[in-house]
């Protein structure tokens, strides 16, 4: 069976013959992920590599097989395998073991093993962990994803003096910044402090990053997304594929699919407003307050969405305040707006995206505190955001320690008032971002 998931032992092209391989090379507009060239390949390293379904892990996986055969490792040296269909850790522990005979077999002393959505097979953790104590992957490098990540985290931490050189990466969906270059538009990238103070340079491309903005709306950065709207106008059939995909994740894990839908349909109807986990629960049917408190933990622990705290004008985070939660990527928005068939507005998407897209650079927070700050920074000094679409008075806010705050506009330019979608195109965003845990 091994063997089938690895062609380029028989000749190294074969890796081209791979339906993963062959709909990234026929697409018109594609790119390599940035979690590539973050992961360690040194032995001994153990990678993770986590993320919403969909995301592109699978890609990366198979595109890295042809980066390291173009590298000229040895074809047998680069073992690849989707756990999905695995049922337990015995039985990964067994496939493990045929590929260690062939790798003795070959006289091949350091190796490349490649576990695709390593979290599905149960307590899979107890194989490697066990394979690393005996020494069989001392000279290797191991590249484990994974996306049903509810308890992903917790079962890392108990790889401790385990994990070498290897890295700790969650794959994101692609960037503005990095979509608007699908399209030849290329601007300089930076921090928020590079943004604000240069922006002005390049607002004559404003009209240009808007009509990629309203593409992005409708597909995000999911790579089948992207490439279904631009070949067919449409994200329909890959919208299918990503709600069956987190309906089957649920299943798996014995939750609720009619609480979980109440959950999302909830924050769809709440996007970008205050709220607590009391109205999720009563408005919203999602039992009590600990059932709503679980799914929404289960949404922030798939990737799927981000929970933002309140601070006040010191930089003190008001945990007891309402909260505000934003699902990571338009696209998710989209797939999650046609199973519960709510529509968000415009600009709470607008919202959003500025939202997540900062906080995969810096830790983030709103406020209340003397008028309602969309995005709030903090730093040696405190920066806030506001998106507002409608007019801009001008004006320039300082509240407390926030000495500035930026308006992020539809096309407006002015000091302190940014086109969104130039903001986006110019902030360097990555698309993979490591986390840490125990070592």
């Amino acid at each position: 069976m091994i063997e089938e998931y690895n062609p380029w032992w028989i000749s190294r092209d074969k890796v081209k013959e791979i339906e993963i391989f062959r709909k990234f090379e026929e697409s018109q507009l594609k790119w390599v992920p940035d979690v590539i060239q973050k992961l360690s390949l040194s032995p001994f390293s153990l990678n993770f590599v986590l993320g919403p379904r969909q995301v592109g892990k699978s890609t990366a996986m198979i595109l890295l097989v042809k980066k390291l055969l173009d590298d000229n490792v040895d074809p047998k040296a680069i073992f690849y395998f989707s756990c999905d269909k695995i049922v337990d850790y015995k039985e990964l522990d067994e496939i493990l073991e045929d590929y260690l005979r062939i790798k003795k077999s070959n006289n091949i002393t350091s190796s490349f093993l490649l576990l695709d959505e390593i979290t599905y097979p149960k307590e899979w953790h107890r194989a490697l962990k066990s394979r690393i104590d005996k020494g069989d992957f001392k000279n290797d490098v191991l590249v484990v994803t994974g996306s049903l990540s509810v308890s992903a985290r917790r079962e890392i931490e108990t790889f401790p003096g385990r994990r070498g050189q290897g890295k700790n990466l969650i794959m994101y969906p692609l960037p503005f910044s990095k979509y608007v270059e699908l399209f030849n538009v290329k601007l300089p990238r930076g921090d928020l402090n590079f943004v604000t103070s240069n922006f002005g340079r390049y607002s004559h491309l404003t009209q240009t990053l808007n009509e990629l903005m309203e593409r992005y709306l409708v597909t995000g950065g999911f790579p089948n997304a992207i490439r279904e709207h631009s070949s067919y106008g449409r994200v329909s059939v890959t919208v299918d594929d990503f709600l069956s995909s987190v309906i089957s994740d649920i299943n798996k894990l014995r939750r609720s699919e009619t609480f979980f839908k109440l959950t999302v349909k909830g924050l769809l109807e709440r996007t970008s407003s205050e709220l607590s986990y009391h109205s999720i629960s009563k408005s919203f049917g999602v039992g009590t307050v600990k059932t709503a408190i679980s799914y929404v933990e289960l949404l922030d622990k798939m990737y799927l969405l981000k929970v933002l705290e309140q601070v006040d004008l010191e930089g003190n985070v008001m945990v007891r305040k309402e909260k505000k939660f934003y699902f990571t990527d338009p696209f998710i928005y989209k797939a999650f707006s046609s199973w519960t068939s709510v529509s968000v507005p415009g600009e709470r998407l607008m919202e959003s995206v500025a939202v997540t897209h900062i906080s995969r650079l810096y830790e983030t927070f709103y406020t209340k505190v003397r008028g309602e700050v969309d995005v709030v920074v903090k730093g040696n000094e405190m920066t806030g955001f506001e998106v507002k679409f409608g007019k801009v008075k001008e004006e320039k806010k300082i509240l407390g320690r926030m000495k500035k705050v930026f308006v992020l506009s539809k096309d407006t330019v002015r000091d302190r008032v940014i086109p969104l979608s130039l903001f986006l195109s110019m902030l360097d965003v990555p698309q993979s971002v490591e986390f840490k845990v125990l070592k």
